[in-house]
């Protein structure tokens, strides 16, 4: 028998292999489950709330997306699970948005509530789907996996918010700043990774365990970067294409059911439709 406490299980990476996190199975799975459900419901319910009950609502999500930067890396890198202070600087597209994200929600600056919307939700997206190396060495009983999914469902609810809350809609006018902030973004974090030995944004070399290391396997380490680049550009875009088409849907949807002309703006017919 392996000599296995409750706190290795939950804190530490001090276990055997088939104890570990494994990709695609049944607890993965399920988180994927629970957070749509938790997302959705969280959503509507923001969607419900009276408008001060609403923006103090926004408020406590701004600073909840802030406190999953700090929290669980914290947590990370005093209990044994193997993860170092200096690889959780505010450099990944994830870490960088649990700065971004707060300023977004509380400025409600449409150039960074595109960002966040664009980038942002889909990196979010993206660190659901395909978790790092550090949750290969735990349980997916662990106190880490779960603040994972808790700290990537937070940014997608933030990106959505402010759409279903009628503040703003994304627009394809902030594709290029959208890019051009995940860029600089990329460009610093190159710089740190060579000073410190990191891979902030991945751009130094695929994440193992990552779609990314298909990627690079498929095109080869001096395409890697410019591949990454139009991944990027090619996510933006598929973000706002999206967009685009559900507010198409959506005035389709206010004609046939109304018999009127479409709305002037597509967040009209969104909240005609809603």
């Amino acid at each position: 028998m392996d000599d296995i406490s409750p706190f290795d299980i939950l804190l530490t990476q001090n276990l055997p292999v088939y104890q570990r996190w494994v990709w695609g199975d049944t607890a993965h799975w399920l988180y994927l489950a629970v957070g749509l459900a938790v997302i959705v419901g969280v959503l509507i319910w923001l969607r419900r709330l009276p408008e001060p009950t609403a923006n103090r609502a926004i408020v406590w999500l701004a600073v909840a997306n802030f406190l999953v930067w700090i929290v669980p890396p914290a947590l990370q890198c005093v209990t044994d699970t193997g993860e170092r202070w200096i690889d959780h600087l505010p450099l990944h597209l994830c870490t960088s948005s649990a700065v971004i994200i707060p300023i977004a929600l509380m400025t409600r600056a449409p150039l960074l509530l595109n960002y966040c919307y664009g980038l942002a939700m889909p990196g979010a997206v993206a660190a659901l789907l395909f978790p790092g190396e550090v949750f290969r060495r735990l349980s997916d009983l662990s106190i880490h996996y779960f603040f994972h999914n808790v700290g990537h469902w937070l940014p997608i609810i933030a990106a959505i918010a402010p759409i279903v809350l009628g503040w703003w809609h994304p627009s394809w006018r902030y594709f290029p700043s959208t890019f051009g902030i995940g860029l600089a973004i990329g460009t610093i974090a190159y710089g740190a990774n060579k000073l410190i030995g990191s891979n902030y944004f991945f751009v130094n070399w695929p994440e193992r365990g990552t779609i990314l290391e298909g990627f690079a396997d498929l095109f080869g380490p001096a395409w890697y970067l410019p591949v990454l680049g139009a991944i990027g550009a090619l996510v933006i875009a598929a973000m706002f294409g999206l967009w685009s088409l559900i507010g198409q849907l959506a005035r389709l949807s206010d004609v046939l059911k109304r018999g009127s002309t479409p709305p002037p703006t597509v967040g009209g017919a969104l909240a005609k439709a809603a």
